[in-house]
């Protein structure tokens, strides 16, 4: 084994442990409902449940809130609690979970009994906070850079902005209609309630939902910025030797002519396209696996950029990076309207090999593309910003950046044939 399949094992074997002790040292996961029922890490529930039931959260003009747990019960428990209130009160304080959300924040507990159910409301202050204009954001929910893990325990779950306002973004795994964003358990799988859940609300309209991402870009935009730079710095550097590396290599430059290097990329990319599409449809019951999907849509713009190539290197660089972000939306285009939203990660890492085909344009003419490959090392400060805040150990971004790594090592590998195409097109 040579120096680098070494390193590559060495690398494989401590990401592996980092991944294993990550899992390890996670603390139990939260409920998002106090009293709904037993979970992973909690065996309390009310007893005569029949059910997890549902929580609903009642937000009021300055920020507070009201949640309402209801939980199904037994008829002959539901009578017992009707007719002895200590009973149900008892029931009810055996049944909060050590570890669920509002823990440490609960305030005036109230239980009643209706229809079948036992009703659990209790209030939580400052679950909200104003925001641009007349926008509010719910932001008790993020839990920024802490291991925190959130789980439903919950038929549904649904956060109530007030009467006169409506929801005006659109949180990850939800439904939103009008002033509610609502989860379900069928929801919990691949999405369900992230870790990192906003939810912003205010005037309705096109300039209601600008106030309201305006409010969650001042609310996350910090920490993404710190966190991007922080944690895609090192990863960066590697892109930024990679690229001007290829200025400075004769390695491969005459083995191919351009016509042969093109149908090589688009052989590549629409054969990627196939096996990926395959692949998510064989290991995905119901539909197709959205992280495949993204994989097939990248190759399928890897296509595009063997095919397309030649016909846009008669306006020189430029035209190359034009066609660079041509094939980077089409593969986002791609992937959206098959699997919907997809992770930044693959698309930024997508753009920085498509950028190779102008930085090597430049390289064979002489000169060096700073810019363009500027551009493609932010790949891995957009990917870790875009998923933001991080937490990886206890060590925070500077390590989830270095889980990056294999990134780099595919851009360099998918991009340096890219590359060469550019270097021969030079010529022509």
């Amino acid at each position: 084994m040579g120096r680098a399949g070494l390193a590559f094992a060495v690398y494989l074997v401590v990401a592996g442990v980092l991944a294993t002790a990550v899992v390890a040292g996670a603390p139990p996961p939260e409920q998002l409902c106090g009293v709904c029922g037993p979970s992973t890490a909690n065996d309390a529930e009310i007893a005569g449940a029949r059910g997890p039931g549902t929580l609903d959260v009642y937000i009021d003009d300055d920020g507070d809130s009201r949640w309402q747990a209801t939980v199904p019960v037994a008829e002959d428990a539901a009578e017992r609690y009707r007719t002895d209130g200590a009973a149900l009160e008892a029931a009810v304080e055996d049944a909060w979970a050590r570890h669920h959300v509002a823990a440490g924040d609960v305030r005036t507990v109230e239980s009643r009994v209706a229809e079948g159910a036992v009703v659990v409301n209790y209030t939580v202050d400052d679950v909200a906070e104003p925001g641009v204009g007349d926008a509010w954001i719910v932001d008790y929910f993020a839990t920024g850079a802490s291991p925190t893990r959130y789980e439903m325990v919950v038929e549904r779950v649904t956060i109530h902005a007030p009467a006169r306002a409506v929801v005006t973004n659109d949180p990850a795994g939800a439904a939103v209609e009008g002033n509610a964003a609502t989860w379900t358990r069928e929801g919990e799988v691949p999405g369900g309630f992230d870790e990192q859940t906003y939810v912003t609300y205010g005037g309705d309209g096109p300039f209601g939902s600008m106030r309201g991402y305006a409010t969650l870009a001042a609310e996350t935009g910090p920490t993404a910025l710190d966190h991007g730079v922080r944690g895609g710095v090192v990863p960066a550097v590697v892109l930024v030797l990679a690229g001007i590396g290829i200025g400075h290599t004769r390695f491969g430059r005459d083995a191919f002519d351009a016509a042969t290097l093109e149908r090589l990329i688009v052989a590549v990319g629409i054969v990627g396209a196939a096996g990926f599409f395959v692949v998510g449809a064989v290991t995905t019951a119901g539909g197709l696996a959205s992280d495949a999907v993204a994989l097939a849509s990248l190759s399928a713009g890897y296509a595009l950029l063997g095919s397309g190539a030649r016909r846009l290197a008669r306006f020189g660089t430029r035209g190359l990076v034009g066609l660079a972000v041509l094939a980077t939306v089409v593969a986002a285009g791609i992937a959206h309207l098959i699997a919907g939203p997809v992770y930044a990660t693959p698309l930024a890492f997508g753009l920085a090999t498509a950028l190779y085909l102008p930085i090597g344009h430049a390289a064979e003419r002489g000169r060096t593309p700073v810019a363009i490959v500027a551009l493609a090392a932010l790949a891995p400060i957009a990917a870790v910003a875009a998923v933001a805040p991080v937490y990886v150990l206890g060590f925070g971004p500077a390590v989830y950046g270095l889980l990056l790594m294999p990134w780099i090592a595919v851009v360099v590998a998918f991009g340096y044939p890219v590359a060469l195409l550019g270097r021969r097109l030079a010529h022509e």
